[in-house]
């Protein structure tokens, strides 16, 4: 038997990582993660790099933070001469196989993945979103800043895309490879359009309720921008809300489908296997006033991940900060494989067989937003208990939040402990070069608006972008 395991990732968009059942929540059902938890380890405190799309997953795949790659919005792209942690692996024999969402932009479709056997649901380059979005009918902008638009359940190209994503994971599994395999398996759910099938919509939505902190105002100037970009209510909330809990039950079976069928390739192929369940950031869903990312509260930059399978021990909970980067330096240590260099990310190999935890690890993530014409880069930092967040020219609202006793983020501490607050912002003060991170990132904004001019231009076919079928563009037959 080889002593390389196959690896299947199974990678959804905007899962928020209390949202499960194995993480406590008691309305969700999500069994069949909930039995991964039980076989395998959780990391109950991971969070993404960045808490955005293209941002987390480039950081993912590269192992280091966006002040590095220089990405924030979802305009960045991997450089082809950037190495991931696909490439180590792909180095070592195995085939690395993309199956379905990664969200790339430009020509290089692969970074690293050797093949891909489903395609893209977004626009494989710039300047073909927003409006440009012919396919999507009156579901244009509803899975991006025009969520309130459609709520309900139904179908939606969304959930459409994701069927198509695990029918074609599932024919790949049911056919034998000399290779070992590294599969990501990447669905567009539980990211918002806010459409979910009409059973589980109506089901939590007879049972759902408010947060506890959306009223809550805690005046930060960054925030409050991203407040007046949805005009929340309690009754839309409500609708969302069930939408979403419905779009994570849906991931759940079809986590389900593929864990069945990649035991199943497992048992024919006589190989280990290690099977990880991970979303790239979270979702607010109402938490704070706010829906979507962006933010450093939990909802958006904590991150569910679970492992299970070879070299994995059961039934073990992770209570140290972990990161999103640690995904490639791990599955490198798996695969036997280099690791791309200068990593920030950790490999947690000997700590899922059994290791100690790491009391004195600090985990970062970061982001950048505009504001009265500013770039204002924001970092959060994760040690312990506690987490600080810190926006550039806005010192004044810094957050400090001790998780232990306030999980819900609803007491403001930095100026009680201003002994922990000033800690963090040496840490800070230290490792922070925000000239560079300002400059470098208003350099790719300038890249990207003349790729956005071409895009919109040239004529230029997307072969790996899925089409859209008409009936996915049904409005929702239940409100």
């Amino acid at each position: 038997m080889s002593s390389k395991p196959d690896i299947l990732v199974f990678l959804s968009d905007q899962h928020h990582a209390q949202y499960a059942g194995f993480a406590g929540h008691s309305l969700v059902r999500t069994p069949h993660l909930d039995q991964l938890a039980k076989e395998g380890t959780v990391m109950s405190t991971a969070y993404t790099s960045s808490p955005l799309c293209v941002p987390s997953r480039t950081s993912m795949l590269t192992g280091q933070l966006p002040e590095k790659t220089g990405v924030f919005t979802n305009g960045g792209a991997i450089g082809s001469d950037q190495a991931t942690f696909l490439h180590g692996i792909a180095a070592e024999g195995y085939d690395t196989v993309l199956c379905g969402r990664m969200h790339f932009l430009g020509e290089d479709q692969r970074h690293g993945f050797t093949r891909r056997i489903m395609g893209e649901l977004t626009p494989l380059f710039w300047g073909r979103y927003g409006q440009a979005r012919t396919d999507l009918g009156p579901y244009v902008g509803t899975m991006a800043n025009k969520s309130l638009k459609i709520i309900g359940g139904g179908t939606s190209p969304v959930l459409e895309y994701d069927k198509a994503v695990i029918k074609a994971a599932l024919e790949y599994l049911q056919e034998d490879h000399a290779k070992p395999q590294c599969i990501v398996v990447g669905t567009y759910g539980p990211h918002h359009t806010f459409v979910a099938p009409p059973d589980r919509y109506m089901y939590y939505k007879e049972r759902m309720d408010i947060p506890e902190s959306f009223l809550q105002d805690d005046g930060h100037p960054v925030l409050q921008k991203l407040r007046q970009n949805h005009q929340l209510t309690i009754e839309n909330v409500t609708k969302l809300r069930a939408a979403y809990l419905g779009m994570i039950e849906t991931i759940d079976s079809q986590v389900g489908e593929v864990r069945s069928a990649w035991n199943r390739y497992l048992e024919r192929s006589a190989r280990p296997g290690l099977f990880v369940y991970m979303s790239d950031h979270g979702e607010q869903a109402g938490e704070h006033g706010l829906i979507g990312k962006s933010t450093f509260y939990e909802g958006s930059s904590k991150i569910p991940m679970v492992l299970a399978g070879e070299g994995v021990v059961a039934g073990r909970n992770i209570s140290q900060p972990v990161s999103i980067m640690d995904l490639g330096p791990t599955l490198c240590a798996f695969a036997g494989a280099e690791t791309p260099p200068r990593q920030d990310g950790m490999n947690l190999k000997l700590l899922l067989n059994g290791g100690a935890e790491d009391a004195e690890r600090i985990v970062i993530s970061e982001c950048m937003e505009t504001l009265e014409g500013k770039h204002i880069p924001g970092r959060m930092l994760r040690k312990g208990n506690w987490k600080f967040v810190a926006y550039v020219y806005y010192e004044q609202h810094n957050q400090l939040f001790d998780l232990s006793s306030d999980p819900k983020e609803l007491h403001n501490l930095v100026h009680e402990r201003a002994d922990i607050a000033e800690q963090f912002q040496a840490q800070l003060d230290a490792s922070w070069n925000i000239p560079a991170i300002i400059e470098k990132h208003q350099q790719k904004l300038e890249h990207h608006q003349l790729l956005a001019k071409w895009g919109k231009a040239v004529d230029v076919s997307e072969q790996e972008r899925w089409p859209v079928p008409e009936e996915a563009t049904k409005l929702p037959i239940v409100e």
